[in-house]
């Protein structure tokens, strides 16, 4: 499937990139286009105006990917609380868990550090793939 978002994608569509892919659709394309550009008819948009998957009422993009496609995943369930988290303590400044502000970080300088968008995209795989190894390591044990 054929996946909108737009450019520079940090925390939270950075997290929902990864989840697309593991969680929802193994075989997605993703492209990233501006908020003023027309949204391509074939495509699922995600985060963008008009879009119905995107942020809502202190709801980031990750939780509405979880709730529409209905992930039961304990360890996402878990990333969902650290991925909110962080986007609601980018306005607030407070962090609730104690994950949450390194995330926000390591997943906010990807861009910092990147080239393009697909190399943001790129580091935060391995980073979200380290993410619910220890979760789930955590969640076992």
């Amino acid at each position: 499937m054929r996946w909108v978002t737009r450019h520079n994608p940090h925390v939270d569509r950075c997290a929902s990139i990864w989840l697309i892919k593991n969680f929802i659709d193994e075989n997605a394309v993703f492209e990233f286009i501006s908020r003023e550009d027309p949204i391509p008819e074939d495509a699922t948009p995600f985060t963008l105006p008009g879009a119905e998957i995107t942020p809502k009422n202190d709801r980031t993009t990750f939780d509405a990917l979880v709730d529409k496609y209905k992930i039961n995943d304990p360890v996402i369930l878990e990333i969902q609380k650290i991925v909110r988290d962080a986007e609601q303590a980018e306005e607030t400044g407070k962090y609730k868990l104690t994950e949450s502000g390194g995330f926000f970080a390591i997943l906010r300088g990807l861009d910092r550090i990147s080239k393009s968008n697909w190399e943001i995209i790129g580091k935060a795989m391995i980073i979200m793939d380290s993410l619910y190894a220890e979760l789930k390591n955590r969640l076992e044990t």
